[in-house]
Formats: C-alpha cells, structure tokens, sequence
C-alpha cells in the first residue's frame, strides 16, 4: 500500500509542466467574502510566474464597511500549480499578510502581521484570460479570517 501512495504522489508531481510559464505576467480583480468583517469585498492582484510550476502573487482586497467596521490586507502568496486537465488547473498557497481592521472613522485600528494558507483552482476561458476560485486562511493575532474569492487574470 505504501509503495502505491509513493507511486501515486510521483504521478501526481510528474504529470506535465503546469502552465505559469516562466516570466509570465497577469493582472486581474477579485470578488471576497471575509468571514471576520463578515461582508464582502474587491481585490486587485499582479501575478508572476517565477518557474513553470510556481508563480507568486501580491494582493490588496478591500473589504465593505460591516456594522461600522472595515478591513483590508495586503498579501504576498506562492501558488503551485498542477494541471488536472487541459486548460484546467489546481493549486495550493502559502504566504504572509498584513491585515488592517478599524471601526468607523477613529483612529482606532489594529494592524496585524500573519501567514496564508489555502488553496484554489482556475480554468482558461481563452488564450489570455482565466477564471479562478480560491480558499485561503489568514492566521493573524486576534483577526483570523478565512476568504473565499472568485476572479479573473489577464496575461500578458
């Protein structure tokens, strides 16, 4: 059994170069829903694909005022990509954000450091464009949030 999990791991990591592309940039927006804030938000990211199997990302996303709150954090992730099926691929994150959480219009705010973990997938919908979906959980001091997303990049 051992040595079918090992041989299933290395099919899995070995079948086929995903498609970050080397030195590939994309631009692209998010729609979020913060569970801490809880209520929704906007999110801008830049992408780069440092190999063919890993791309960085950095992120802001605004979150809308919820009973006088409002949020924002900023992130930098690595993703991992794996093609699942053509056009179509899934990917694990790690990485660290900052999070600012604040009532009303004080002065009154905490600013946070912590770390991402998730995941998410995305599908090619053309040659320059994909749609995505992503999980991930912020682990910060005192303003854990999970943030569920759905977006679009454009490549270039």
């Amino acid at each position: 059994m051992k040595k079918f999990f090992v041989l299933m791991i290395v099919a899995v990591l070995g079948c086929g170069a995903a498609m970050a592309q080397k030195g590939q940039m994309a631009v692209g927006g998010n729609l979020l829903y913060g569970t801490e804030i809880n209520n929704v938000g906007l999110g801008a990211k830049f992408q780069y694909g440092i190999t063919n199997e890993i791309r960085g990302e950095a992120s802001f996303n605004y979150y809308f005022r919820n009973k006088g709150y409002h949020m924002w954090d900023l992130n930098v992730n690595a993703h991992y990509l794996f093609d699942i099926a053509p056009k179509f691929r899934a990917y694990p994150l790690a990485g660290l954000t900052v999070v600012n959480k604040g009532y009303s219009d004080n002065d009154d705010s905490i600013t946070r450091f912590g770390l991402n973990l998730g995941g998410g997938c995305e599908y090619d919908v053309a040659s320059r464009v994909t749609l995505n979906a992503e999980f991930k959980y912020s682990i910060v001091s005192t303003i854990d949030q999970a943030v569920f997303s759905l977006g679009a990049v454009y490549k270039f």
